[in-house]
């Protein structure tokens, strides 16, 4: 259980960079009288909003997927991979999906890209999971 959470904590920090990362307008870029968040602050307001979810959605989630998966009985690992990587994708799918129906701002573009954001917050915590499994962390 330990594990989970340090997975999570690295996830919504590793989440958070690649997000500010891509969000970010150069100066160079940006239009005049037009406020842009700059990195720290996109990076500061991803950790606030996608911690609490990583930490109290995602890992009891995460356990839940892992028990699937053993009831599965792959002896491939390849299929343990894929089928694991089926579902968390679905299951990062859904959460952001269900954030932006429960924030009552059910626009088709919002659901689209909440998805991918779930999608991609998903498949690092999957991936970082497999790595500590792997290192024995």
């Amino acid at each position: 259980m330990a594990k989970r959470f340090l997975i999570a904590v690295l996830s919504v920090i590793l989440f958070a960079t690649i997000f500010s990362w891509f969000s970010f307008v150069p100066s160079s870029q940006r239009e005049p009288n037009v406020y842009y968040f700059d990195f720290l602050e996109t990076f500061m307001f991803v950790i606030i909003y996608a911690g609490p979810i990583y930490l109290i959605i995602g890992v009891p989630l995460s356990i839940f997927i892992d028990k699937l998966i053993k009831k599965a009985n792959r002896t491939s690992k390849w299929a343990r991979y894929f089928v694991g990587l089926g579902l968390y994708s679905l299951a990062g799918i859904l959460v952001g999906m269900l954030f932006v129906i429960f924030s009552k701002h059910i626009h088709l573009l919002e659901v689209i890209s909440f998805s991918i954001y779930g999608f991609v917050a998903s498949n690092i915590y999957y991936h970082l999971l497999l790595l500590a499994s792997r290192i024995n962390i």
